[in-house]
């Protein structure tokens, strides 16, 4: 025999059968040593045997009524639940996916223009920064530059070198939200917003983007979150 395919519900009613037949037969035993005779200690046993049995059959359905409820009630609760979620999305016109993507890259966003004021807040007014931040989620999400005003940047204390490097770092933060990946976007985006840079020509700015500088304040920097992270420690 396979006992692996013997089922809970098997074993449930193979355990309540046998506690029904002991059952019976203690009152059977009860009543022969009570002076009953054998055939009225049989129909006892008999009618004790029915009356459990009939006993457990209403126990067992009174049972399954309760858990059929409780399904019914939970599914109810999911489906509403369900049904709750979907108006949402549909309300809103975004799903919780678009959401997710929109909080990490408004995130990002966030985080990069923390590091322009850590990185030009000593050296530009407040409106200049706030000015330069704009130019960066334009930058970000990609959206035409008009009517850009340029920043002023004292080129005695940030050089262009700098500027290349800030570029850069701007870049590769971006890079795997843009769709142009190229460095391209970056160095235009450079002549625009940076008057020091807008006469020098697109393939110089490109080609010193990672130009190394030991004198310069702006350095390369793979990953903006950890630096900011390290600047807190």
């Amino acid at each position: 025999m396979d006992f692996n395919k013997i089922s809970e519900h098997t074993i449930l009613h193979i355990v309540t059968a046998l506690a029904i037949l002991i059952t019976a037969s203690v009152v059977r035993y009860v009543c022969i040593q009570s002076g009953c005779d054998t055939g009225t200690a049989n129909l006892v046993f008999i009618i004790v045997l029915g009356i459990e049995a009939i006993l457990y059959l209403i126990l067992m359905k009174a049972v399954i009524f309760q858990i059929e409820k409780l399904i019914a009630r939970r599914k109810d609760r999911n489906e509403a639940k369900k049904i709750g979620i979907e108006n949402n999305e549909t309300s809103s016109g975004e799903s919780i996916h678009d959401r997710i993507v929109r909080e990490r890259f408004e995130e990002s966003i966030a985080i990069f223009q923390e590091y322009t004021q850590k990185s030009f807040g000593k050296y530009i007014t407040a409106d200049e920064i706030k000015k330069l931040n704009d130019y960066v989620e334009l930058f970000a999400q990609e959206q035409s530059f008009e009517n850009i005003v340029p920043v002023q940047v004292p080129p005695r204390q940030i050089s262009n070198n700098d500027l290349y490097h800030f570029g850069w770092n701007l870049w590769n933060h971006f890079k795997n939200h843009l769709q142009d990946q190229r460095q391209e976007c970056v160095v235009a985006w450079l002549k625009i917003v940076f008057s020091n840079l807008s006469d020098v020509e697109l393939s110089t700015v490109k080609g010193k983007l990672t130009i190394y500088d030991t004198k310069g304040k702006i350095s390369i920097q793979k990953s903006i979150p950890d630096y900011l992270r390290f600047l807190k420690e």
